[in-house]
């Protein structure tokens, strides 16, 4: 598709003062149906630690939800907020109620695209001691139930997303009914939704800078785009903050898996109309086959929000912008890179957009314009990685010493350690482990490399315990059988005793 000949700029939004947001109001009033609710954009000023200036940041309230959030009360799409101060949830005629003998309802948390959710008390946790003995349970709306394909919907949306095990998606446990109830279990957090996340009181140093709540949403979306999985209604209702820091993106409810070995027959949540046209893409909103830059838009339309406090396009769909030839302000208070990386995920036609969150992570942290320097010496640096490994199967320790490495072998190195050790500080296990791994190949037995892997291996440990589906201890025992390739690794006492208890409960479950 060509670009619109006649681009201009959209005039800066004024923040100092309430905006109707009409597109917004529109879509409020026909999900609520009962009463037509407007919206309102409320800005309110937010230090960003990383920069000499205030930048704005806006919250996006109903009128009736104005009354809440004065009260100290934000009822949110898939958990509760904890963190915000005193108000209570609102009554509702199912708490109490208990669901399959396990599930005690508690709270009524707030209403999502595919239902209502609530605290529930689990029984058997409860039982057993544990320190959480909450979920979150989500039932079908009624809206939903109407439809002929609603069972189908929540199925997959549980299905999909007990495949994901990243610390920056929502973990969800089951899916099951009760009687004419279908309901899916999920982990119970405690903080806010992104739109209010800067009244939510932190733990003690836990506070995150905007770089880090759009670093982990990146990480979230790129991990979830391996697993072949596109989000398809990524906006900041559905990512939420915990009281640690910790960004959870919520709701893959009308993900669609892009492998279509997952997918063999023709559903598609889409039609279901689930999608939000103000963070859809134009090919969304045209009808085109689900792709991870649809996602890399929704995402690039967020962090602009968090960064300049309001929406690029005015709030504007994409077609309509496109249709208008508007093009977003700069945000000038931003690091170059950053702004570059934002204003390549918010381009409109896909062919001129970040095709992937892998890339747009990348972009935003400026490592692709480091790794760009480096391309010239790629053939060096393979060729210096074979050799090396060959010379340190000969012995222990490193063949060669750090010093007398080729410079482009170090820098690459140092910037690959530091990223392992960026991606761990997030709990971004998956990517740390990307990163130790390039490092340890382009300096077999390094002793920084190998406490990396050594850190990843702790974690993996740790996390094992906690995993509840046989889904996600499957995919833990295919990420050790991976490890084999690794000489470190495939040789770690720890990480073999792991493999071994995995695959002995793999082989014990099969008939």
């Amino acid at each position: 598709m060509a670009e619109h000949p006649d681009k201009k700029n959209i005039a800066p939004l004024d923040v100092d003062k309430t905006v109707l947001l009409e597109d917004e109001a529109a879509e409020r009033a026909r999900e609520e149906a009962a009463v037509a609710k407007t919206v309102y954009v409320r800005p309110e000023r937010v230090a960003n630690p990383e920069f000499e200036t205030d930048l704005p940041a806006t919250e996006l309230l109903s009128a009736d939800e104005q009354a809440a959030a004065d009260a100290e009360t934000v009822m949110l799409d898939a958990t509760v907020v904890d963190g915000l101060g005193g108000g209570q949830p609102a009554a509702d005629p199912l708490e109490q109620v208990v669901i399959k003998d396990r599930f005690v309802l508690e709270a009524r948390l707030g209403k999502g695209g595919m239902g209502h959710v609530y605290k529930a008390l689990d029984l058997r946790k409860q039982e057993a001691q544990d320190d959480e003995p909450y979920v979150a349970i989500k039932f079908l709306s009624a809206e939903f139930s109407r439809h002929p394909k609603a069972l189908i919907s929540l199925q997959r949306e549980a299905k999909k997303s007990q495949q994901l095990a990243h610390p920056n998606v929502v973990t969800v446990y089951d899916f099951d009914r009760d009687g004419d109830q279908v309901y899916m279990t999920m982990e119970y957090l405690k903080g806010a939704p992104l739109s209010g996340w800067t009244s939510l009181e932190f733990a003690e140093g836990k506070k995150p800078s905007v770089t880090r709540l759009i670093t982990e949403m990146a990480a979230g979306l790129a991990y979830a785009r391996r697993q072949g999985m596109v989000h398809s209604d990524f906006k900041p209702d559905n990512v939420f903050v915990t009281v640690d820091g910790r960004i959870k993106i919520l709701d893959f409810g009308i993900a669609r898996i892009v492998d279509t070995e997952l997918n063999k027959d023709s559903f598609d949540a889409g039609e279901l109309g689930a999608l939000t046209p103000r963070y859809a893409s134009m090919e969304m909103l045209q009808g085109r086959p689900p792709h991870p830059a649809d996602d890399v838009y929704a995402l690039g339309l967020v962090a602009y929000q968090l960064f300049a406090g309001v929406h690029p396009y005015g709030g504007r769909t994409a077609l309509e912008a496109y249709q208008e030839g508007l093009t977003p302000q700069p945000i000038k208070q931003i690091k170059r890179h950053q702004w570059k990386a934002i204003a390549h995920a918010i381009q409109l036609p896909q062919d001129k957009r970040t095709p992937s969150a892998d890339v747009f992570l990348r972009e935003f942290s400026g490592t692709s314009r480091r790794n760009r320097s480096l391309l010239a010496l790629v053939g060096v640096l393979a060729l210096t990685s074979a050799w090396l490994a060959w010379k340190a199967s000969q012995g222990e320790g490193p063949a060669v010493p750090f010093d007398e490495l080729p410079v482009a072998v170090q820098q690459q190195f140092r910037s690959d350690m530091e990223l392992g050790h960026k991606s761990a500080a997030i709990g971004d296990w998956d990517g740390a482990s990307r990163y130790y791994l390039e490092a340890y190949t382009l300096h077999p037995r390094n002793a920084e490399a190998e406490e990396g892997l050594d850190q990843l291996v702790a974690h993996l440990v740790a996390l094992e315990p906690t995993l509840q589906s046989a889904r996600q201890r499957e995919y833990l025992l295919t990420m050790l059988q991976s490890y084999q390739d690794n000489e470190y690794l495939a040789n770690h006492k720890a990480l073999e005793a792991l493999r071994q208890q995995l695959e002995g409960e793999q082989g014990g479950a099969e008939p």
